[in-house]
């Protein structure tokens, strides 16, 4: 083997697991969550699942009440579009605890989503948004957000 391909190779070897290393709890349980979020037909126990005693939302949806179970976001989510999924652009980890989650999010509008009806022909929609995530102990127990709702409700409106 000659040394341009034995060094190529070690860089290959090291770059490879300087990026498996890098991953942490959190973005672990990211890949799951949202593996889980996209099932259908949706779970809401098991995605209830993944968040810990006390999970703090650090920008709730005003739509869903304070006392809702955690997750209830995704079952209206999957209601109003059941074809709906997450297209994840990336999942990058932040310390050992966090992970920072890149998304396009699409589906149709086949039935009422977020008080809007479905129309005729359904609505397609497509919006991106990006998450900060904190797991500990296997739970994810904080969450801050920013998604094109504005946008969302600008493709669902009536024409």
């Amino acid at each position: 083997m000659n040394k341009t391909l034995i060094a190529a190779a070690a860089t290959a070897l090291t770059v490879g697991s300087a990026q498996t290393a890098s991953a942490n709890e959190a973005v672990i349980l990211m890949e799951q969550f949202y593996e889980v979020a996209d099932t259908r037909p949706f779970d809401l126990s098991a995605l209830a699942g993944f968040y810990a005693e006390g999970f703090v939302d650090h920008h709730p949806n005003p739509a869903i009440p304070a006392d809702a179970p955690v997750g209830l976001l995704y079952q209206l989510l999957a209601d109003g579009a059941p074809d709906s999924v997450h297209n994840i652009d990336m999942i990058l980890p932040s310390g050992d605890d966090t992970a920072i989650v890149v998304w396009s999010y699409e589906g149709t509008n086949t039935n009422t989503l977020f008080g809007i009806p479905s129309q005729d022909p359904a609505a397609a929609f497509a919006i991106a948004g990006i998450e900060i995530w904190k797991a500990k102990d296997g739970k994810l127990t904080e969450f801050w957000h920013v998604e094109d709702i504005a946008g969302l409700m600008a493709q669902l409106a009536p024409k």
